[in-house]
């Protein structure tokens, strides 16, 4: 089983991952939080064997001529943050722009791979209203951490985006509503249909999902996927 930080999974072709782009996508095994909707428990967990960083790494540069970028996602890549900027220094030589998915619970980190040029965009997870946010991470979170990695990104000259799972069974839309208002339309803000069969939390695993129909009537504003 790999450690924290090692790539747990490596998908060579994605059109969904980023917004426009072929992008290569590589998982990092490791979590601090343990949200019950996620569905990448074994990568959370390290439950999966670590793959082998050359050779991710050579078959990306083997495939940069049909890549626009590469997105570096997990679990949460920001733990290990050494092990991070060595592969983003690496991506770097490639040639290749990268886009970061986080959590935000590392404003530290995110301020020092902004300021190194190592990444190019960021997607953020919001996973809900201040007074759930321990419920939905599953973990006593440091808010202000939280708060500090949106103020960063909105302020930074990168691509940005916010991004909410819509999980019925744990939230309404009054809290989406809450997320709208706090983020204030000051960068893109995707809100994703909960997918219950891989859910960690196997008492989710039988609910429903929400309406995408619905939710673009209620948030017009939003990106609905």
């Amino acid at each position: 089983m790999g450690n924290i930080g090692e790539i747990g999974n490596y998908i060579p072709s994605s059109f969904i991952d980023w917004d426009s782009r072929v992008s290569a996508v590589i998982f990092l095994t490791g979590c601090n939080f343990r949200c019950p909707f996620c569905h990448n428990g074994l990568l959370v967990n390290e439950q999966v064997p670590a793959l082998n960083d050359i050779k991710v790494l050579e078959h990306i540069k083997s495939r940069r001529s049909f890549l626009d970028g590469v997105v570096i996602s997990g679990g949460e890549p920001t733990l290990d943050i050494k092990r991070l900027e060595k592969i983003l220094f690496q991506l770097k030589e490639v040639g290749l722009p990268v886009k970061l998915d986080t959590n935000g619970s590392n404003p530290l980190a995110l301020e020092m791979l902004i300021s190194k040029g190592l990444i190019d965009a960021v997607a953020m997870d919001i996973k809900g209203p201040w007074e759930k946010y321990d419920m939905l991470c599953g973990r006593i979170v440091d808010k202000e951490s939280i708060k500090r990695s949106i103020d960063l990104l909105i302020s930074s000259e990168i691509e940005v985006e916010f991004r909410t799972t819509f999980v019925p069974a744990l939230m309404d839309y009054d809290d989406l509503s809450k997320i709208e208002r706090f983020l204030g339309g000051k960068a893109p803000w995707i809100v994703q249909c909960f997918k219950s069969e891989n859910a960690m939390d196997e008492a989710l695993r039988n609910t429903k999902g929400p309406s995408r129909e619905i939710l673009r009537e209620k948030f017009p504003g939003a990106i609905i996927r």
